[in-house]
């Protein structure tokens, strides 16, 4: 049965020709197997997380609420969170806990920040199964399983392991072969600071260089700087080219 379920899958999945949609077939099978949520992520050395062609991040529409999204790629979680950094050293698919004083997490010594981030994923889930995707090149992605309840969580990771790995690694590769020219025009974007977001909003609302810097505390010139890394860093003309390029992103909202 499981086998004639992933073999559906792969047939639904390469119907699909945008990321989108992909992800949304990802996540129906999900919730069908009994899992509440999934995320993915393409590579995991991009702070990024893959956009839609109108700019917001393809894991909203799975599920997950957009400023939670938004704050785990801006404040920069996948730097130290565990769990990404437990699939750059797992080949195979691991259980994982949102308690730091869990068991999965017993033999390995976690930050204080390692184990706030985990601590706040509680309100999200209890923990989940996540699935590296090892690629050529060294390029790490994965697809993780999340369930609220933690009384389910170990009888559904064993029901369904080889289904969720199984299902992970078409997933990536089917991702992976997509030509979705929103998507891509967005990782090449690199990701704003919190202070250069600052400077960009403040700017976004016509404030001069010499006014931020009032609000913020900081010199007209280091709002200059933060001004200047942001035009480079979404590749902008001009400060208003980069407020239209934030906006459409959904990095910044003039309202």
């Amino acid at each position: 049965m499981a086998l004639e379920r992933v073999v559906w899958f792969c047939n639904q999945l390469a119907k699909q020709n945008n990321l989108v949609a992909a992800a949304s077939l990802l996540a129906d099978y999900g919730r069908n197997l009994g899992w509440e949520r999934l995320a993915f992520h393409t590579d995991t050395a991009r702070l990024l997380l893959p956009r839609t062609p109108g700019g917001g991040f393809v894991v909203v529409n799975m599920g997950w609420a957009e400023e939670s999204v938004t704050n785990w790629v801006y404040e920069r979680v996948s730097l130290i969170c565990p769990v990404t950094s437990r699939c750059t050293a797992s080949q195979g698919s691991f259980l994982w806990e949102c308690n730091p004083e869990g068991e999965t997490w017993r033999d390995i010594a976690l930050s204080q920040a390692q184990r706030t981030i985990l601590t706040s994923y509680r309100d999200y889930a209890a923990g989940g199964v996540t699935v590296p995707v090892h690629q050529p090149g060294g390029r790490t992605a994965y697809v993780s399983w999340f369930e609220r309840d933690s009384r389910k969580l170990w009888s559904l990771y064993q029901d369904t392991c080889h289904e969720t790995h199984l299902i992970s690694h078409a997933f990536i590769k089917h991702a992976l072969g997509l030509k979705d020219a929103g998507c891509a025009d967005h990782a090449r974007t690199e990701v704003l600071t919190a202070r250069e977001l600052e400077c960009l909003r403040w700017a976004a609302h016509g404030r001069t260089e010499a006014e931020i810097a009032a609000i913020i505390g900081r010199s007209r010139e280091t709002v200059h700087f933060h001004l200047q890394n942001v035009n480079q860093k979404l590749h902008a003309n001009n400060r208003a080219h980069a407020v239209a390029i934030a906006c459409s992103q959904g990095l910044i909202r003039l309202s």
